[in-house]
């Protein structure tokens, strides 16, 4: 597969893709998978082979009543807290759900959004009731370290055997010796601001090692030095499973073929990766755009490019990549469902631009 272009002002990168999944957990016990929904401070757990909603763990503030009498728990004992934009859910062999609880806020409702200093994280452990729908807090480390452990992005916990965890805060910023109202990543490098991340390992709630790294530290895992005497080998990665197909748009816009490169001011730039193709450029807000993935027998591949949705959201954890221009807009295609080489080209408003760039299938 290779991308081919004529001289023209749209960037061509070529990469291999990376994936970051926050949190996703096959239990073979009850054959589900449990993923975390971070923006959404909710852990959700779906039958493997149905695809079917099971139950949700979190906060109910917010959701429908129909959601909150159906999927979600009622909490049973004190203490009890709810977690907030949580990182690393482990289903415990048990069945107990345990996550790292990062507290940004500590609420569903801005009006009682707790400030960075009166905030902490910490990893917990929850006992759930599948059937009664019920929720306890048996296990907590991190709320009693207060700020100094507060990471209100990234973090995880580990579960290695009954009553020895891993708890890893890697979020830590503080600005003049105050907690960062931010994040470390992207307004922890200036002047007076110092990053923290903290690894601790408990047995039996009592910490045997605590670990301080002068940076954000995305996650933490605890390898063996040795494998029962033998060497441990990395062998070559392999791909399983494999992508969906993007879905497309059906209607075909009227629109001019100018023949020209699309103008420069786009600053458009396409990537190739293993299985997907990354279109990236710059619009005005609402202009009607779509890419056109063009075969040499005539058939089009459409995608609306949606140049007007407001981005309340992004993967925080990776804040130094989160773009600073809302106009900047990147449509991915993957490559499941398109066998024959393609030309890219755009449709803006009611003319259509090449970007002098071809997709080779081979």
């Amino acid at each position: 597969m290779s991308a081919q272009s004529s001289h023209h002002p749209v960037r061509i990168n070529q990469k291999r893709q990376e994936n970051d999944a926050e949190s996703v957990w096959y239990d073979k016990k009850t054959d589900s998978i449990t993923l975390s929904g971070r923006h959404q401070d909710a852990v959700i757990n779906i039958d493997f082979k149905t695809g079917a909603l099971n139950w949700i763990l979190g906060d109910p503030e917010g959701w429908p009543e129909e959601y909150v009498e159906k999927y979600f728990f009622r909490p049973i004992s004190e203490p009890f807290e709810w977690s907030y934009e949580q990182h690393g859910v482990v289903v415990c062999p048990d069945g107990d759900i345990m996550m790292f609880d990062n507290g940004h806020y500590r609420s569903k409702v801005k009006a009682h959004y707790s400030k960075a200093k009166d905030s902490y994280s910490r990893g917990v452990r929850y006992h759930i009731d599948r059937e009664a729908r019920t929720i306890e807090q048996v296990w907590q480390y991190g709320k009693e370290r207060g700020a100094d452990f507060f990471s209100p992005y990234i973090c995880n916990v580990e579960y290695y055997d009954e009553g020895r965890y891993m708890v890893h805060s890697g979020g830590i910023a503080f600005k003049d010796g105050e907690p960062l109202e931010g994040l470390g990543s992207m307004d922890g490098t200036g002047e007076g601001c110092t990053l923290n991340a903290i690894t601790c390992e408990l047995v039996n709630d009592e910490v045997v090692y605590e670990l301080h790294v002068p940076s954000n530290v995305f996650r933490a895992e605890k390898l063996p030095m040795y494998y029962a005497g033998e060497t441990a080998e990395l062998g070559a990665g392999k791909t399983l499973g494999s992508m969906s197909r993007t879905g497309e748009f059906e209607t075909e816009i009227p629109a001019a073929c100018t023949g020209e490169l699309i103008p420069e001011h786009y600053e458009a730039s396409v990537t190739e990766e293993e299985d997907r193709i990354l279109f990236n450029a710059t619009f005005e807000k609402g202009e009607l755009a779509m890419l056109l993935l063009e075969e040499e027998d005539g058939g089009v591949h459409r995608y609306y490019i949606n140049t007007s949705a407001a981005k309340n959201f992004e993967a925080m954890c990776v804040g130094t990549f989160l773009k600073n221009d809302p106009r900047n807009v990147d449509v991915y295609v993957n490559k499941c469902g398109i066998s024959k080489n393609v030309k890219l080209r755009v449709l803006l408003e009611d003319k259509i631009y090449e970007t002098g760039v071809e997709i080779r299938m081979e």
